[in-house]
């Protein structure tokens, strides 16, 4: 997938998951989910993984295209990436980004204090998903 591609998706109006969203014990320290899918008129395999760190707290919510890998990745008080800090957002902007696990990053500012709820409202309005199923927060 190119940046061309990436932002016609990106910008699509149409996305939406159907299905219901809930972080399940992954091991002792992280909860996470996997394989929801985010329907397109593109008809592109486009998938939704998340993780959360209760003990820190983190949040992390990667778009992955099957297939090619990730194309869109906003980590929220995780690891801090250079200049972009602990709240970031990673996004295809290279043909091989996805084989190098995205590696460019963009400060997220706008999503630091804020509960997962919050911040997957955010995501959902900003990338014009229509969730109709239910966000379980992990953070209660």
């Amino acid at each position: 997938m190119d940046r061309l591609a990436f932002e016609k998706l990106r910008d699509l109006p149409d996305k939406e998951i159907l299905d219901d969203i809930s972080f399940k014990k992954e091991n002792k320290n992280t909860l996470s989910f996997d394989n929801i899918r985010v329907y397109n008129s593109m008809g592109i395999d486009l998938l939704l993984n998340g993780k959360y760190k209760p003990d820190i707290p983190s949040v992390r919510f990667n778009f992955c295209v099957r297939g090619t890998g990730p194309v869109c990745r906003v980590e929220v008080n995780s690891s801090i990436h250079g200049e972009s800090g602990r709240t970031h957002k990673h996004s295809l902007q290279k043909e091989n980004c996805p084989r190098r696990n995205l590696p460019y990053a963009e400060p997220r500012d706008d999503l630091k204090d804020k509960d997962t709820g919050q911040i997957w409202e955010i995501l959902c309005k900003q990338s014009k998903i229509n969730h109709k199923g239910i966000f379980i927060k992990p953070d209660g």
